[in-house]
This record gives C-alpha cells, sequence and structure tokens, in this order.
C-alpha cells in the first residue's frame, strides 16, 4: 500500500502548521520571559525606590464597615485595618521587623505616647469619615524613648467598599529639638530685652528718686538745725527724715540689683570675709536656726569689696532662716575653690552668663527645709517678687546685682520639701590680700571760708545743697549746668574755692565741664556727684579726674566729707 499524493500533502500541511504552532509558542514563551523579566525589574526598581527614601512608606487597607463596630479594636476578627505595605525605612524609624507588622497591625497605635492618643485617634476618625488626607504630628515611644514622628497619607477607595491610605512617615526628632532650642534661645533673648529694658526704667526711677528724696533730706536736715532740739517739730521732722532715708535705702538696693554696686574693690579672702559676718549674722538670726560652715583656709582670693561680698553673704543666710518659719534647722555654709566645669548650667543667673576662667570662688548658702517650686526658681531674682512676705523681695536681686558687677554668677538647686542651695561663683584673682592697719586715720579738721561753685540742673536739689554748703560756713555760686558753669568761673576764677558739680546733665555733662575748668584753672578741686555707684562712674579713661566722689542723695554730713577731702588732697 502506498501513500498518494493528496494524502502526502495533508501531511505535509499538517506537519508545517505543527511547525508553525510550535514557532508561536516558542515565541510566546520567549515574549512571556521577556514580560515576566521586565515585570521583575519594575518590582525590584519600585521596592528600591520604597525602601530608600529617606521617610518610611506604608499602605493600609481599611474596612469601613468594621472601622466603627464596637468591638473593632479588640477583635482580631473585626480589626478595622491592616497593613499591605511597610519599607525598610519605616521599619528602622519604628524599631520593628517587618512580619510584626502582619501579626500585629495595632502596634502603631501602641507607640503612640499617652498624651498624644485622643488627638491621634480624631485625626483618624476624621480623615476616614471624610476620606480627606491624614496628617499628624506627635511623639511615639520607642525603646523608652521619644520620637516625634509625621505621619501623612492619602485615601483611595477600592470595589469592595474598602479604603487604601498610602501614606509616608517622617522622624522628625532633629527638627524638633533643633526649634525647640531655637524657641528657648528667643525666649531667653526676649528675656534679656525685657530684662534690659526694666532696668533702664528701674534705674532711671531710681535716680529720679534719689534726687528727689536728696532734696527731701537736705531740707529736712536744714530745718532741724534751726529748731530748738528737743521740740515736738524736730521729733517730727526727725521722723520724716528717717523714713526718707528708709526710701533712699530702698533706691540704692534697686540700683545695686542692677549691678550698680558702691564701694572700692580690693583683693579679699572670701572665707575671711565671710567669717567678720558671722557674729553679726548669728546675733540676729532666729534661736531655732544654726549656721554650720566649713570655711577653707586661706580661702579663694577675690577681687571685690567687702561690704558687697558680706552684704551677699547676709541676705543668703536671711533668705534660708526665712525658709524654716517656727522650725528648727541648720544653714549650711560652704566656700571653697571650683573648676568651671562644676558650675551647674541649669538654673544659672544671669542666663546669658559663660564661664570665662577655669578656677571659681564658690560660696555656697544651703538649707534641708523648705524648698522652691520649679516655676518659681526662675522668677526669684525678678524685683519684689517673694514668696514670703509682701513688701519683701529686694534681698535675691541685690545678691544677683552684686554677683553680676563682679563678673560673676548664682545657680539655684531646690525642690520643694527638700531645701534649697544657692551658690555664688566669682573671678578668682591673682592679687595678694593686703594687710590692713589696726586704726583708720583720723579726719582732718574742715577749713571752713570761701567760695563752692554749685553745679547742678535739678533747681529743688541745687537749693538744697546750697542750703547744707551755707551751714558748713561757704559761700556758694550756683549754676544751672556745665555751659553756665564755666561761664561763670571765667568771671569769678579767683574767688571760688572749690568745685561741686554733677554728673548728668544737658549740653555739658560732668566729665566735660570738669576738664574745662581744669583748663582754666589746673589746680582747682572738683567734687563730682552722681546716684551712679563710684566705681562705675570712674570707670573708663578720663583726661582730669575729681579730688572726691560724692553719691546721691547726699546729706549734710556727706558734703562736708566730701569737702574736706577735696581740700585736704589740693594740700597734699
Amino acid at each position: 500500500m502506498y501513500d498518494s499524493p493528496v494524502m502526502n500533502q495533508e501531511l505535509l500541511e499538517e506537519n508545517s502548521a505543527l511547525k508553525q504552532k510550535i514557532q508561536d509558542l516558542e515565541q510566546s514563551e520567549s515574549e512571556c520571559k521577556r514580560v515576566e523579566e521586565a515585570l521583575r525589574h519594575e518590582r525590584e526598581l519600585c521596592l528600591d525606590m520604597v525602601n530608600n527614601q529617606p521617610a518610611g512608606i506604608y499602605r493600609i487597607r481599611v474596612s469601613p464597615k468594621n472601622l466603627w463596630r464596637k468591638d473593632a479594636w479588640n477583635s482580631p476578627e473585626y480589626f478595622p485595618y491592616s497593613i499591605e505595605l511597610v519599607s525598610d525605612r519605616f521599619c528602622n524609624i519604628l524599631g520593628i521587623q517587618r512580619q510584626v507588622f502582619k501579626t500585629n497591625p495595632g502596634i502603631i497605635i501602641d507607640l503612640v505616647h499617652t498624651e498624644d492618643k485622643t488627638e491621634f485617634a480624631r485625626k483618624i476618625k476624621k480623615a476616614n469619615g471624610k476620606l480627606i488626607p491624614f496628617q499628624w504630628e506627635g511623639r511615639l515611644i520607642i525603646e523608652g524613648k521619644i520620637l516625634w514622628a509625621h505621619f501623612e497619607s492619602l485615601p483611595r477607595s477600592i470595589a469592595n467598599g474598602d479604603v487604601l491610605w498610602t501614606g509616608i512617615l517622617s522622624d522628625i526628632t532633629e527638627k524638633k529639638q533643633v526649634e525647640a532650642g531655637r524657641e528657648k534661645l528667643e525666649a531667653q533673648n526676649r528675656q534679656l530685652q525685657k530684662s534690659e529694658s526694666l532696668d533702664r526704667m528701674a534705674g532711671a526711677i531710681a535716680h529720679y528718686f534719689n534726687n528727689q528724696l536728696g532734696v527731701v533730706i537736705g531740707n529736712l536736715e536744714m530745718a532741724i538745725c534751726e529748731l530748738p532740739q528737743g521740740s515736738v517739730a524736730v521729733r517730727r521732722l526727725t521722723a520724716a527724715m528717717q523714713a526718707a532715708e528708709k526710701a533712699a535705702e530702698m533706691g540704692g538696693l534697686m540700683l545695686t540689683s542692677l549691678g550698680q554696686t558702691s564701694g572700692k574693690r580690693e583683693p579679699l579672702d572670701l572665707s575671711e570675709t565671710c567669717r567678720q559676718v558671722l557674729s553679726k549674722l548669728r546675733t540676729v538670726m532666729p534661736a531655732n536656726v544654726v549656721i554650720e560652715t566649713d570655711l577653707a583656709s586661706p580661702g579663694p582670693v577675690i577681687n571685690a569689696n567687702a561690704n558687697t561680698i558680706q552684704q551677699v553673704m547676709t541676705n543668703l543666710a536671711t533668705n534660708a532662716w526665712e525658709a524654716f518659719g517656727e522650725s528648727r534647722g541648720a544653714i549650711h555654709l560652704n566656700v571653697k575653690t571650683v573648676s568651671n566645669a562644676e558650675i551647674p548650667a541649669s538654673h544659672r543667673f544671669p542666663i546669658d552668663w559663660q564661664p570665662q576662667d577655669h578656677d571659681y570662688a564658690c560660696l555656697e548658702v544651703a538649707d534641708a527645709d523648705g524648698g522652691i517650686a520649679g516655676n518659681d526658681i526662675e522668677k526669684l531674682f525678678d524685683p519684689f517678687f517673694s514668696t514670703k512676705f509682701a513688701g519683701r523681695g529686694l534681698g535675691l536681686p541685690v545678691v544677683l546685682g552684686i554677683v553680676k558687677a563682679h563678673g560673676g554668677a548664682v545657680t539655684v538647686e531646690s525642690e520643694p520639701g527638700r531645701g534649697s542651695k544657692f551658690r555664688v561663683f566669682l573671678p578668682v584673682s591673682a592679687e595678694e590680700v593686703q594687710m590692713k592697719p589696726d586704726k583708720a586715720p583720723q579726719p582732718l579738721a574742715m577749713e571752713e571760708g570761701g567760695t563752692v561753685l554749685l553745679v547742678e540742673d535739678d533747681s529743688a536739689v541745687r537749693d538744697a545743697a546750697a542750703a547744707m554748703i551755707k551751714h558748713l560756713g561757704f559761700s556758694v555760686i550756683e549754676a544751672m549746668d556745665g555751659v553756665d558753669a564755666v561761664e561763670l568761673f571765667r568771671q569769678r576764677r579767683n574767688e571760688i574755692r572749690l568745685v561741686l558739680c554733677d554728673l548728668t546733665m544737658p549740653r555739658m555733662n560732668g566729665w566735660e565741664t570738669l576738664t574745662a575748668l581744669r583748663k582754666l584753672a589746673p589746680g582747682i578741686p572738683v567734687i563730682l556727684a552722681s546716684g551712679y555707684d563710684e566705681a562705675q562712674v570712674m570707670e573708663g579713661d578720663h583726661p582730669e579726674l575729681p579730688q572726691a566722689f560724692l553719691g546721691k542723695p547726699y546729706k549734710h554730713t556727706g558734703i562736708r566729707d566730701a569737702i574736706n577731702q577735696a581740700l585736704f588732697s589740693k594740700r597734699k
């Protein structure tokens, strides 16, 4: 039997068709592999992009039908959402392995800080209810540490009614720390600017009242001198003068709290300076309080005024024993030398102070009773702030003013019920403490007579000062300012024995007036008067210096001593 031509042709055609199918299948398989390779490459590219973003990427599927069930958040069966995708960065930020999100999708909520959970839940509810973008910024607790996080995602509804939320998670902890630091710095700057403004205002007020009180005290003194001693009028005027002197003392304390301290500075042994005031303190302190001391001997040397440093110690001790009330207690007084690294950075005043030297003298006053609330510590050195008695509140501001004027700082450690510790840090001096003579030299008797040129722009102050100078046996030529004084001096130079000149005046101030007068008469004795501290007034380089300084408000005895010093200096 043999194949017919027709049959052979059919077989050939079938064979050809089969080969074509095989070729088509091979091409199809090749195309599938190519597409599969392309898809794999695209997937790897997408995963690479997702996992290498600076923010964590996530996708969450939310089931609205379960979201509002009462048991949705507590029942695994009806849990309202599942986490479908988290990037490597997402896992790294939260410190959680990827598989944990599959088995415990509620872990994100568990990480939210307790104080921020309510706001977090409110934002979720609002976004899901209205299908609007979700944004939340708050704190997470990651391994016991606070992490500031920012979540942001967009919704997309799918066919079965579920909603896909695709979003990013950013770690903004560093940003928050920078913002907090900037806010703290801005708050400090605001506080410094406010403090500077208040200082200027307080200084101006104190100087104004000093001038006016000088008028009151001077006229009261003159009135008392002109009345029969022992009379009722004298007693009443004396009481008025004592009240005025107390008011003037308050003005002086205000200036001291601004850093305008008085008195000549010299090398002092801090321990010895404190030791000298202990007996006085023990005399005035309550019987229920004792002072325990640990004073290094020799103590650190500082360049300061003994009276102002003793005032610092007295004010701190007074502040401490007032904390005891009626209870028994002990105040611990300690003097030592510390390195700049030992100075606490917290609750340090002035707030912008930074240690410049390697070593500092430290005066520490501590008590173990009472204590100060944290919010009050920042107000302790505000003038007239007090947690104890109405009308008090200049003790600690005076301490800070003195310490600030000496280039130092004060730190406070306190806690209610556990007492307080105040530390004063002052720069150590390399100078040696000088031995003082046993007795002060006796002042020479005043040589009365002659004419004093009185230069003062405030007419009331000028009238009071003129009356006191005349009472001392001198005649007075009055000038309303420096320009007037120079002209009067040109005209009556030969009769003027002494010049008493105010510092702050319009047109020509005290220094300018002094220089102009010395050009006319190089040897003329001059007293410079001011409500500012002597050290502050004398600071800087001046072509001419006065023979004496007179602080305002001045009294009869103050003018007498200044005139005596100026005339005695001329004879030397």
